[in-house]
């Protein structure tokens, strides 16, 4: 066998990961970087402004789609966002969002968050057991929570009428597993 045909084993090895799996960390900087170009560039985004970022979750190196991804796709797409409803049941406070494209195409998606304090709290010395752990949440924290439920609403009805399958940095900061790249 020539080395030839042994790297084009290695580079369809390592895009089989890739594409099936999902997983970016075989590749190389280089790899990586020309990946970013084509997904920005195959849903029309400007790489520019960083609308994708990278995070360790469940063992595997992955986009995410941060703020300024759903506001180009938003523009981009002509997609208008509105609230159908919004519901507070036991400590779940959930808001379902309805979305519509240019070309008329209609989809729809919830934002969740938990109205109780989180059992843990990141901090810069890493994650720390929370002092109000399990009680319901309060003044600013409250209303913090409930704009975050509307902001991931829409940013996952964007992603899913835009036709992206990745999860957005709302709920990455929501992932107990999740690790900044």
């Amino acid at each position: 066998m020539t080395k030839l045909a042994v790297v084009d084993q290695d580079a369809h090895a390592i895009m089989e990961t890739v594409m099936l799996r999902g997983d970016l960390a075989q590749l190389t900087p280089e790899e990586r970087s020309e990946y970013y170009m084509a997904v920005c560039k195959s849903v029309g985004l400007n790489p520019l402004t960083r609308p994708f970022d990278y995070i360790t979750l469940e063992g595997k190196l992955t986009l995410y789609a941060r703020k300024d991804c759903a506001e180009q796709l938003r523009k981009l797409n002509g997609v208008s966002a509105k609230i159908v409803s919004k519901e507070l049941s036991e400590d779940i406070y959930t808001v379902h969002i309805a979305a519509k494209d240019k070309t008329g195409r209609e989809d729809e998606d919830i934002g969740a968050v938990v109205m109780v304090y989180p059992q843990k709290i990141k901090t810069r010395e890493g994650w720390k057991d929370h002092p109000r752990a399990g009680k319901p949440l309060k003044g600013l924290d409250r209303a913090n929570a409930m704009m975050k439920a509307v902001t991931k609403g829409k940013r996952r009805v964007t992603l899913s009428i835009s036709g992206l399958g990745l999860p957005d940095e709302t709920e990455v900061d929501d992932m107990l597993a999740a690790e900044p790249a």
